[in-house]
């Protein structure tokens, strides 16, 4: 019983201890539990955090929220941005801004219609068509270039130019030169940029002129991309430091140009101060300079009229009793044929009967008083040679001091071949001490080929014929020359030719119209859309200012002060047929003299000699 009894104090006894023991343990656990929550709860809070952190970033990524890191990364098609199809042509830049244009890319070299070079940047180059060759006129030498060859050549040699210099593109309706740009930077100062080839579309910006420009730099690494948006494709990637054109800033976004001709936006937070510079010109080309023998005295030109040899003998009548007169051009040469010879009725006795009496000889050479052809003369080098050496051989040996060249029946579509004329005639005078002048209608749409500019860089004197406002053929009676015409026809020459190279010519003359009833048939035969006239019209004498009184008196007309034309007119009528006249007289060329004695022109000129009144006299020596 004992032993039970041992055994069962000592099972009460250890059932004891593994209850105590459990307790601890229980104890050891909850203890462990609670160092776990306290752990958590203070490592949870940094923990969440990074784990938002890390979110964010990579939210940010996805979304370009980091402009330096996170915009779109995706790289602009280029050739569909700047719409360039191949690498045959780039586009335009322009007051940096992209164009539609596109301008021909050829051996790594731009190449544009030689017709856009001479509108855009100088009117000088000139096609020979005889010889499939263009050549460039400067005062002391002529550089030729033969299409679809690399060289070109002046007086001193030739030089290759390392690719082709003009070609022919025929692949549309109308033929088309187009001339290498490099080879026009040798005459004008022109600045080329041309960025692009291996894989990018070709860009190329072309400046004549410079001025200011805003610029700004790349203060961060970021992107130039298509649109003022982060998700927009860039166009480049920018470094920091690079400078660039500041289109327009606005706001968050900056519209800028690259030095190597990309556009597009970037964002302003990345770009320092906007500053302005001055653009850096182009001086490789001087300023030409060319020989003038323009007088520093005002020139008063009377024309001779000279109908052939005999003509010269009447020079002392036609000149007795005037004033003032400082140069005589008699109408001596004329085009015979269209090989380049002359007609002359030149006079060594005429010249130095005019030069003793302190005047100077300017003889005419005109393409309407013989049997020539400029048409089939002018666009040809060989005949625009001989023409040239006959005139000055002709001129020097008689003594004359210039030459006049009064051509008249000049047509666009010899105009070229013209001015080609002009240029080089005005060096050989030149070479030779002789002055060149040159005879215009008033400058109109209709004759624009006769390039003034030109004509009052080569040469000494561009003269305007201010007169034939209404001419023979006109379908209305008007005035020879009124004031705002003569006004008109000073002003848009002024436009191209310096004031002391321009001279105004004046008519001693003027034309009574006759004006005859239209019946009511001939009046409905005028086309749709002109204006009916009731007249038919015609001229019935083309008096001189000598005889406008005598006019007047026989037709026992009165005139009456035009204010519009600042000249006196008259009209009278015979049965049914109405007369009416314009007259050129004291008042209204003194009313002319003023006005151009106000542009402080070059000086005046008058045609005709043996037309003039007495008065014309005291009123150019009173103006000029």
């Amino acid at each position: 019983m004992a032993g039970g009894i041992d055994l069962d104090r000592r099972g009460m006894h250890d059932g004891y201890r593994d209850f105590d023991g459990d307790r601890r343990v229980v104890r050891r656990r909850k203890k462990r539990k609670n160092r776990n929550r306290r752990l958590l709860r203070t490592l949870l809070p940094p923990f969440l955090a990074i784990l938002v952190i890390i979110i964010i970033i990579i939210v940010a990524i996805k979304t370009g929220l980091f402009e330096g890191s996170a915009g779109s990364d995706t790289k602009a098609d280029l050739y569909e941005y700047y719409g360039v199809k191949d690498d045959s042509s780039a586009i335009l830049i322009k007051d940096n801004e992209l164009t539609e244009e596109r301008i021909v890319v050829k051996e790594d070299s731009l190449y544009m219609p030689l017709s856009q070079i001479k509108e855009l940047y100088t009117d000088r180059f000139y096609y020979e068509k005889a010889e499939d060759s263009v050549i460039y006129t400067r005062e002391d030498d002529s550089f030729k270039t033969v299409i679809g060859e690399s060289s070109y050549s002046n007086s001193q040699g030739s030089v290759d130019l390392g690719h082709t210099i003009c070609y022919k593109d025929n692949s549309a309706e109308l033929e088309t030169i187009y001339m290498s740009l490099d080879y026009v930077k040798l005459f004008c100062n022109l600045e080329l940029n041309l960025f692009g080839g291996k894989g990018e579309p070709y860009r190329a910006l072309i400046r004549n002129e410079w001025g200011k420009e805003d610029r700004v730099t790349v203060t961060k690494e970021t992107a130039l991309r298509v649109d003022d948006d982060k998700k927009s494709p860039y166009v480049t990637k920018l470094l920091e430091g690079q400078s660039l054109v500041c289109i327009v800033q606005e706001g968050e976004w900056t519209k800028a140009l690259t030095d190597e001709l990309h556009i597009g936006y970037v964002k302003t937070e990345y770009l320092g101060p906007v500053t302005n510079v001055a653009q850096t010109p182009v001086t490789d080309v001087p300023e030409e300079k060319f020989t003038s023998m323009t007088s520093p005295e005002p020139v008063v030109l009377m024309w001779h009229s000279i109908a052939g040899t005999a003509g010269n003998e009447s020079l002392n009548s036609a000149i007795e009793g005037t004033k003032g007169i400082t140069v005589l051009a008699p109408t001596w040469y004329s085009l015979e044929g269209s090989d380049g010879k002359i007609r002359s009725f030149s006079s060594k006795t005429y010249v130095d009967t005019v030069h003793s009496k302190g005047m100077k000889v300017w003889a005419v050479v005109d393409d309407f008083n013989a049997d020539g052809d400029a048409s089939e003369l002018l666009p040809y080098p060989d005949k625009r040679a001989l023409l040239i050496s006959q005139l000055i051989s002709d001129a020097k040996s008689v003594g004359v001091d210039g030459l006049n060249v009064d051509f008249e029946t000049i047509k666009d579509s010899f105009g070229e071949a013209f001015i080609q004329f002009i240029r080089e005639l005005s060096i050989e005078c030149h070479k030779n001490g002789l002055v060149v002048s040159v005879d215009n209608y008033v400058p109109k749409a209709y004759n624009r080929h006769y390039h003034r500019k030109e004509q009052g860089i080569f040469t000494d004197y561009v003269i305007i014929m201010g007169y034939d406002e209404t001419y023979a053929g006109s379908a209305k009676a008007g005035s020879v020359a009124s004031i705002n015409y003569v006004k008109e026809g000073i002003e848009e020459t002024l436009k191209e030719v310096p004031a002391n190279k321009v001279i105004n010519a004046l008519p001693f003359y003027t034309r009574v119209w006759e004006e005859t009833p239209k019946t009511e048939a001939e009046m409905a035969e005028t086309p749709p859309g002109e204006e009916v006239i009731s007249y038919k019209l015609s001229v019935l004498a083309t008096p001189s200012l000598k005889q406008e009184d005598e006019l007047l008196s026989n037709y026992n007309a009165t005139k009456t002060w035009d204010e519009s034309t600042m000249q006196n007119y008259a009209t009278w009528k015979v049965g049914e047929k109405t007369y009416e006249v314009w007259l050129e007289d004291e008042v209204s060329l003194s009313a002319k003299l003023g006005l151009m004695q106000g542009y402080g022109i070059g000086g005046v000129a008058g045609w005709e000699l043996s037309l003039a009144a007495p008065y014309v006299w005291d009123l150019i020596e009173q103006w000029f």
